[in-house]
């Protein structure tokens, strides 16, 4: 494994976390999260990518949509569950 997906996954694994700890011992609204998340995402892009490699990357993650998957219900997910990719 690579320092780079080294990094991916504890990066994953540390927003799963917070995300989940928002959502559960919190009660935050998960779609708060989500959103909070996504506008954050691509505040991220839109700062790091010149406008066409930003346009590509929206357009990516809307070409995939079909390949998100559900995370666990928040009744099942327990702090030993391991993270979700």
């Amino acid at each position: 494994m690579t320092d780079k997906q080294k990094d991916i996954e504890a990066v994953y694994s540390a927003v799963q976390g917070f995300s989940h700890g928002l959502m559960g011992k919190m009660s935050v609204d998960p779609l708060i999260v989500a959103a909070v998340l996504a506008s954050t995402a691509l505040s991220i892009y839109k700062t790091t990518l010149s406008p066409q490699d930003f346009d590509d990357i929206v357009d990516a993650i809307a070409a995939a949509r079909n390949d998100v998957k559900s995370l666990p219900t928040l009744e099942n997910f327990t702090d030993d569950d391991p993270t979700i990719h």
